[in-house]
């Protein structure tokens, strides 16, 4: 087996896109995280350092990184986990460029250029890491075309988030913008109705007619939505349970709304075939 010195790896340097700061490579670790990353290629990888070849998913990982010309580099899983200061890497970790958030006026101009149904969600004040992760891998599984968070307040990304959401990041656009309450205004003009989950509702996701363009709004965990977001939504839905049963945390409360409006898209989209 060939072996490096993972510990003395030195990520590349270089001026973020706006020049006010240095940026370096993060060290994304995780079988899936890294697949996801190489197949979507919305973030250049350097290099990437693997422990063992065994498994279909390695061998997708190295077959990908020899068609762009990646390095693939053979290591023993005690350097990886001197490199991340942790064992939770699955003996894959790749050295890539930061993430960087999508900006706002691209998923306006997506949603304004093509017709049809769009769904967005909105984290009001999310802060729980694993919720975040969650919520982020339920977003790609349901269509949610751009997860967008208020700029303070909530969780950022990071190659943990990465890991949890098992590399559901690179698939789903993610936004951080400085004010949610005008981002909704904003959504409204262009023919969005605006949802929050709220388990006081009147209204449950059973009985919910959607319209065609939706933003889910989900609250803090324990604080629910604030006040001036709750009063930009066009109405709140609940999800139905049994008599007595406490609410849900955020991340499994809106992988069953996503769920249920997935479902309506798609009957939708049979209906007109």
């Amino acid at each position: 087996m060939l072996s490096v010195s993972v510990g003395v790896v030195q990520p590349r340097v270089r001026k973020s896109h706006n020049g006010e700061r240095e940026m370096t490579d993060e060290k994304l670790y995780g079988v899936h995280p890294v697949l996801e990353a190489r197949q979507e290629e919305r973030r250049r990888i350097g290099k990437i350092f693997i422990a063992q070849r065994r498994g279909a998913e390695v061998q997708r990982i190295i077959a990908l990184a020899a068609r762009r010309g990646i390095p693939v580099v053979t290591v023993e899983r005690v350097q990886l986990q001197q490199l991340l200061g942790h064992g939770a890497h699955q003996g894959v970790v790749a050295l890539v460029e930061p993430y960087v958030y999508t900006p706002w006026t691209e998923v306006v101009a997506h949603v304004t250029a093509r017709p049809g149904p769009h769904t967005m969600l909105v984290l009001d004040g999310v802060t729980d890491v694993g919720n975040f992760a969650a919520l982020i891998r339920s977003a790609a599984a349901f269509g949610v075309h751009a997860i967008v968070l208020p700029r303070h307040d909530t969780v950022t990304l990071t190659p943990a988030i990465a890991k949890r959401s098992a590399g559901a990041i690179e698939r789903v656009a993610i936004v951080r913008v400085v004010n949610v309450v005008r981002v909704l205004d904003e959504l409204k003009q262009h023919g969005f109705w605006v949802y929050g989950a709220d388990m006081r509702a009147d209204l449950t996701v059973a009985h919910m007619a959607w319209p065609e363009r939706v933003v889910l709004v989900l609250g803090a965990e324990g604080g629910g939505i604030r006040r001036l977001v709750r009063e930009r939504c066009d109405g709140l839905v609940r999800i139905p349970m049994c008599t007595g049963t406490d609410s849900l945390n955020v991340a499994m409360a809106g992988a069953i709304i996503l769920a249920y409006r997935w479902d309506d898209c798609v009957a939708h989209a049979a209906n007109k075939r």
